[in-house]
């Protein structure tokens, strides 16, 4: 099939042989049928679209129709010759009849089919019709011919304004199968284009539909200003085309282009490896040259009955795919949808519970590895859906991050926090609790302001708040993080490090950074007593937060051999299911009077399986605490 573009510029070379009335009509018809669309007025859908297929029917029928109407302006033509010889000759008034079928030739056949027209009826009614016919007058050559240059004249505006009118609708018609800025063909190009194709008939040859996402595109537009979107799609349109893996291009959306690709079963992945390559090309503005980073979705398309819009979703379904996972590109897979959906039902269904008090909080201590002491805990969100039962943070928290109800859930997670702090006062009991925040949550231009709040509402001092960052989400915007955790430092609040090791280096950082606590990630601790590698970061990381004047916690401490190899390292803390589960404030508060706030390895018989995974910002996915309503020891029981 030749290239959208090269065949629309044909259409509109022929512009000229469509009929005027088919061409008004279907402009029409799409127009207004979008307006009803958009105006929730479904019931004209069916008209509007029957009244297309009729005229799509019309110029497959453009032969037959011409046909037709030509002898029909011949019948018409013999007709008004007949109404004015039966009326008494030229003299009278109906010689004007003729002006009907010399119009409908020049809209018909434009400035030459008006003239024709024109010409035939001058004649037909000049010396071919008396002035008179009862007394056989003829008429003067100069009366006719004057008559005839008047239908000529006719003939000639009513062409002019037809050619005029088809141009103009041809126009109309090619903007709205493309791009006003780039002038490649748009999204309706391209599901005109694909319910045309072929699909399935040729076992031996695929059609898939790939889009490509420019990913910097905010970053572009805010350097260079909104032009260089569209000189970037423009750019890379033209490093695809000369691969000539396709040339059926489509700018779908602002920041992304769709392609149709033709290749044997065997060829798919290569090519899309190459048209990837291709993607990643730099581009150049104003004589400066620019790294574009883009991502690919792909779905290969096997079904003509299925809906054009349903393929472009799917590939839109694998681009976000790809998005999440990090990767440069994915192929659809039908349960990618379904995991799509049931994340977007997710987040729709956590909204919900925020607002029906679907969450709570348990609470994991941290304690002192020297002395057993208790200093603190740390709040890990959990959800108790009314169907679904207790849904792990994994599931939910990962896709909270990428929306704005994260900023929701860190807030009620530091409310909640804060009336527990309150609780424990009442108890005579005062520990730090810590929180998890998200990168979002310090992008938020009120969040200090927001913890001062809550500060001052639940009456809790600043060191009694415990604030843990990834290291991650720190180095994702470090300027901007370095002055949000300064603001909470004064408030005297505690900042800590969060999963230290497994993110960005944070080194260069670490010395600006007003952090308390380095938490060192659970992946190193759990290998501590088989793997002499984990045993030396760890001690690296000792060694440097101390030399710092900071102290360091260990998570996931599951087993009492990695609880003495922290002791003989010189780890600060310890916090793991060796330790307790994390439990419901209740019963959190339980286990600390039992054990009078100090752990005693020593005394425990047994201890709980850890749990799996790795933690997201504000939780640790895992299968939920154990522990039983009397408390015999200062550890959990074995489950």
């Amino acid at each position: 099939m030749p290239a959208f573009g090269r065949a629309c510029g044909v259409h509109c070379m022929r512009a000229k042989k469509v009929s005027a009335l088919r061409a008004c009509w279907r402009t029409i018809v799409i127009n207004f049928n979008y307006q009803c669309v958009a105006m929730k007025k479904q019931q004209y859908s069916p008209w509007l679209i029957w009244l297309e297929k009729l005229f799509d029917w019309t110029y497959e029928q453009n032969r037959s129709i011409k046909v037709i109407v030509i002898l029909s302006l011949l019948t018409s033509i013999v007709l008004v010759c007949l109404l004015v010889y039966t009326t008494g000759g030229s003299k009278y008034v109906y010689v004007h009849s003729m002006y009907i079928p010399v119009l409908f030739a020049g809209s018909f056949f434009g400035v030459g089919g008006g003239i024709l027209m024109a010409v035939i009826g001058g004649i037909a009614l000049g010396p071919l019709m008396p002035v008179n016919t009862i007394t056989g007058e003829e008429q003067s050559m100069l009366n006719w011919v004057y008559r005839m240059g008047f239908f000529v004249l006719v003939g000639i505006f009513s062409g002019m304004a037809s050619t005029l009118a088809k141009r103009y609708i041809a126009q109309l018609k090619w903007i709205s199968l493309h791009d006003a800025f780039t002038h490649l063909p748009n999204r309706r190009a391209l599901f005109k284009t694909i319910s045309e194709e072929d699909l399935g008939n040729d076992p031996t040859t695929v059609t898939n539909l790939a889009i490509i996402s420019l990913e910097n595109s905010t970053e572009l537009k805010s350097t260079f200003g909104p032009d260089i979107i569209d000189e970037a799609i423009v750019q890379l349109v033209s490093h695809i085309h000369d691969t000539n893996i396709s040339h059926n291009i489509y700018h779908a959306e602002s920041t992304i282009i769709a392609l149709l690709i033709r290749c044997n079963q065997h060829q798919g992945e290569e090519l899309q490896k190459i048209l990837f390559d291709t993607s990643r090309q730099a581009i150049t503005y104003k004589g400066v040259p620019l790294h574009v980073d883009t991502r690919m979705g792909t779905v290969q398309m096997s079904e003509k009955s299925r809906p054009p819009e349903e393929y472009l979703k799917q590939a839109e379904v694998a681009l976000a795919t790809a998005r999440q996972k990090g990767k440069d590109s994915a192929v659809y897979q039908p349960d990618l949808k379904d995991v799509a959906e049931k994340n977007l039902a997710m987040l729709g269904e956590l909204e919900e519970a925020i607002a029906k008090d679907q969450l709570s909080l348990h609470y994991q201590p941290k304690v002192d590895i020297a002395t057993g002491m208790v200093h603190g805990a740390e709040a890990l969100l959990r959800w108790e859906h009314p169907q679904r039962g207790n849904i792990p943070p994994g599931s939910f928290i990962p896709r909270a991050e990428e929306s704005t109800l994260i900023h929701s859930v860190t807030e009620i997670v530091l409310r909640r926090a804060m009336e527990t702090v309150s609780a424990m006062h009442r108890q005579k009991i005062v520990l730090p609790i810590a929180v998890n925040v998200s990168t979002r949550n310090l992008a938020q231009p009120n969040f200090t302001d927001t913890v001062a709040r809550l500060l001052d509402q639940y009456h809790v001092s600043g060191p009694e708040l415990e604030i843990e960052v990834t290291e991650s989400a720190l180095m994702m915007d470090a300027e901007h993080a370095i002055a949000e955790l300064n603001k909470l430092s004064k408030m005297n609040i505690l900042i800590t490090i969060d999963d230290f090791g497994t993110g960005y280096s944070s080194l260069q950082y670490l010395h600006r950074l007003p952090v308390s606590i380095l938490k060192v990630d659970q992946s190193f601790i759990r290998r501590l007593h088989h793997d002499r590698q984990a045993i030396s970061i760890v001690e690296a990381a000792v060694s440097m937060a101390h030399s710092l004047g900071m102290k360091v916690v260990a998570e996931g401490v599951d087993t009492p051999e990695v609880y003495e190899v922290l002791r003989n390292i010189g780890c600060d803390m310890a916090q793991g299911f060796l330790i307790a589960s994390p439990l419901p404030e209740a019963a959190f508060t339980a286990w600390y009077r039992q054990c009078e706030g100090k752990y005693r390895p020593q005394q425990a018989p047994g201890r709980a399986e850890p749990e799996s995974g790795n933690r997201p910002a504000l939780a640790r996915p895992g299968p939920g605490p154990v522990y039983r309503g009397e408390f015999e020891s200062c550890t959990p029981a074995r489950r």
